[in-house]
């Protein structure tokens, strides 16, 4: 009796472990897609900057691009490294 008992414990912990085992691979690649998404979202926003910056630069010597820029009310600053003051 006490034999049947504790066999049919360890047959409901090898079924949890095995359930937890499910569930964790299908949690380890829900958590590898997030993960990649967010290193494509940095690598997206990287490149962003880098075509901010070289519009901006372009938009300082080239005149179409500067009205083109100003029209869209788009401003350049030389300094990028300073903060910002708010514009009222």
């Amino acid at each position: 009796m006490v034999l049947n008992l504790v066999g049919g414990i360890c047959g409901l912990l090898i079924a949890g472990d095995l359930l937890l085992g499910l569930l964790n691979g299908r949690l380890s690649q829900s958590a590898e897609a997030t993960r990649d998404q967010f290193s494509q979202a940095q690598r997206v926003q990287e490149t962003a900057q880098k075509l901010v910056m070289r519009v901006a630069k372009a938009g300082q010597s080239d005149p179409v691009l500067r009205d083109l820029l100003a029209k869209h009310d788009f401003r350049i600053t030389a300094n990028t490294n300073r903060q910002n003051k708010p514009t009222p």
